[in-house]
């Protein structure tokens, strides 16, 4: 190459690493989460507590306290889990059969939370659920991560809210629809609820249970299900990235008709096991298979204490995540140029260096 193609060449080249160097990489984010609740076998029931009022839901049940529970085996401690389950001994309890409701202490907003449960309870005329709720309901929100009825094979979640809350549910699975996308339809008290493919109630418990996941944020709620053998390593290791985890379960989208933040409060988390009720006892006479075993709902729960042997919840844990995000800084662009420094002195430099 002559003297002078070398001295164009390096000017070119030089003008142009100079003016790549001075163009700056853009910033990016990282969303990492942090354990701020892991509710296990060590402080469940310090973390938890037991409700022993009225049941809101009308159902056959009679909710009992601490001291009631454990002298019952309600609830106890098994094999480093938790067990919460219900009398399946007595015959038509006046007061409805016994069982468990516990509420967190703690409230949570906008956050991952992730129930690795081993079994749930299953039999004719029960309502089982894992849930969220807020102060006033249905203002500060509702929602079901775990719920059924009877002899439901599949999991049912929904958001209850006030007026105002209309979702969408774009990113979902195929197959997986909305029921009504009015999170206060019929006064909050069925709301916006899907059908899921995830298992529930025995066939749940036939695959000894799995991951439940919700992933709260201001922009969607997302359910996740993960059978035991198929548990992501980010779960296992409590490293969790829901962005890995692929098409949920489920996923309601807040947006211009629902503005997530404001529908949905601070929630405590709870775990219950109703029978008969609004819901279960409500769609019983439906159910040739439920019928065909008595007329009533609450007649059969009371009459057959032995269909209840299932009908507990192991848990071997909840834990509860928040999200953090974090703006990475531009990063230092390689060969960048000293202060005072301009591309075409650069250029100028390296020209004179290769004609020499």
């Amino acid at each position: 190459m002559s003297s002078l193609s070398k001295i164009a060449f390096s000017a070119v080249a030089a003008a142009s690493l100079a003016s790549a160097a001075l163009t700056p990489s853009a910033p990016y984010t990282i969303t990492t989460y942090k354990m701020i609740a892991n509710f296990n076998e060590t402080n469940f029931f310090e973390e938890f507590e037991f409700f022993n009022e009225d049941d809101p839901t009308h159902g056959y049940v009679e909710y009992v306290n601490y001291q009631t529970a454990l002298k019952g085996g309600y609830a106890k401690l098994e094999d480093g889990s938790v067990y919460l389950g219900a009398d399946h001994v007595a015959v038509n309890p006046p007061n409805g059969r016994m069982s468990t409701r516990l509420t967190s202490k703690k409230a949570f907003k906008q956050a991952l939370i992730i129930g690795d449960i081993a079994h749930m309870p299953e039999g004719p005329g029960i309502w089982p659920a894992f849930w969220s709720f807020g102060g006033e309901w249905p203002t500060s929100g509702e929602i079901d991560i775990i719920e059924g009825v009877n002899l439901d094979e599949t999991n049912h979640v929904a958001l209850h809210t006030g007026p105002g809350c209309v979702v969408t549910n774009t990113g979902g699975p195929q197959g997986v629809y909305l029921e009504h996308d009015d999170c206060n339809y019929r006064g909050g008290s069925e709301g916006c609820g899907q059908r899921t493919l995830a298992p529930f109630g025995t066939k749940f418990n036939e695959i000894k249970g799995g991951i439940y996941a919700m992933d709260w944020t201001a922009d969607h709620i997302s359910m996740y299900f993960f059978p035991r053998d198929s548990i992501p390593e980010d779960i296992t290791n409590e490293k969790p990235n829901p962005a890995t985890w692929g098409t949920p379960a489920a996923k309601f989208n807040g947006g211009p008709n629902c503005d997530i933040t404001s529908h949905f409060q601070e929630h405590n988390l709870i775990f219950n096991t109703d029978f008969c009720g609004d819901w279960a006892g409500g769609v019983w006479q439906w159910d040739k298979r439920l019928t065909a075993l008595s007329k009533k709902c609450e007649d059969f729960a009371g009459a057959h204490p032995e269909s209840y042997t299932e009908a507990y919840w192991t848990i071997n844990s909840v834990k509860v995540y928040k999200a953090t995000t974090e703006e990475v800084p531009k990063a230092q662009p390689i060969g960048v140029l000293p202060t005072g420094v301009s591309p075409a002195r650069a250029a100028a430099k390296a020209t004179s260096t290769f004609a020499a």
